[in-house]
């Protein structure tokens, strides 16, 4: 996919805490700038059809970031078995930061994304101008009696696990039609195309096997509840009438997000960035471009 009416899309790369990530970047560097942030087992790449639908409605981001978190897309595997924790991910976000030489960004998250841009923005609450997050309400918490057996699992050692393996593109790509019915074909070929590498006699996916397993890192509800106390800069979160958002678990911390604008979009699910791209822009640009819309 071509991201038409952007110029072509620039491959970046930096250094955080001995771990090299990459970023894909649009736009002019010397505006405003948005930092794009995928969900678990996706990458940077894939936020090139909403970024195509707000440039569609005159409404692009200035300067966009899309960040490969680490163990995904282009950027590094990390050789710490216990360095994928969400701490983990929040230095490599603040490293970018720095990289960029920006004292604000805009926080545009997915799924995990969605809940790093909340636990970043509670921690530095003068760094984030506005935050949008896209199915998430903040990371899952842990009863106090589940940390032990987390730990547990932490104490095992290095998980060992083979990636999926598929003779061809097209194959990698019906895979994630399959798990996401709802998902577009050639948003699944660009996943596809962008998610996955070329082995002898096939392709896997770009991301650490280890990310099949759920995450050990271990918050409570109350330490979740305290970042998002912290927020003081607007907020939007969007989330598809079709997903479980609703229903998790999570869902009762929409109360806590008392000047968020919440809104459902219509027939998508968890993936509703790239189900619906054009029904997120729609919802996204007056948010993030409020003065030109009130002047339309």
């Amino acid at each position: 996919m071509n991201d038409t009416m952007y110029p072509e899309p620039v491959d970046r790369f930096f250094i955080s805490d001995g771990v090299k990530l990459h970023y894909t970047e649009w736009g002019d560097p010397r505006k405003d700038t948005a930092l794009l942030i995928h969900g678990i087992r996706d990458q940077g790449r894939s936020w090139s059809f909403l970024l195509q639908s707000l440039t569609a409605l005159g409404k692009p981001l200035p300067h966009a970031v899309a960040l490969d978190l680490r163990g995904h897309g282009d950027s590094d595997w990390t050789k710490n078995r216990d360095g994928y924790q969400h701490e983990d991910f929040l230095y490599d976000i603040s490293a970018l930061q720095r990289h960029l030489n920006k004292k604000q960004l805009t926080l545009i998250g997915h799924s995990l994304g969605g809940s790093m841009a909340i636990m970043y923005a509670g921690c530095f609450p003068d760094r984030v101008k506005k935050l949008v997050s896209l199915e998430s309400v903040g990371p899952f918490a842990r009863a106090d009696e589940d940390i032990p057996l987390i730990m547990a699992q932490k104490l095992k050692g290095p998980r060992l696990v083979d990636p999926s393996f598929y003779p061809t593109l097209e194959d990698s790509a019906r895979a994630i039609k399959f798990r996401f019915p709802l998902m577009p074909d050639e948003v699944c070929a660009h996943m596809a195309q962008y998610g996955s590498r070329m082995v002898k006699d096939g392709y896997v996916w770009k991301y650490d096997p280890v990310f099949r397993f759920r995450s050990t890192t271990m918050l409570s509800e109350g330490q979740v509840t305290a970042f998002i106390k912290r927020l003081n800069c607007p907020i939007l979160i969007i989330y598809g009438t079709e997903s479980e958002f609703l229903k998790s678990t999570r869902a009762p911390r929409i109360e806590l997000f008392q000047e968020a604008k919440i809104v459902a979009i219509e027939g998508a699910g968890h993936h509703v960035p790239h189900e619906k791209p054009d029904e997120v822009a729609k919802v996204m640009a007056p948010f993030l471009f409020p003065e030109s819309h009130a002047s339309s």
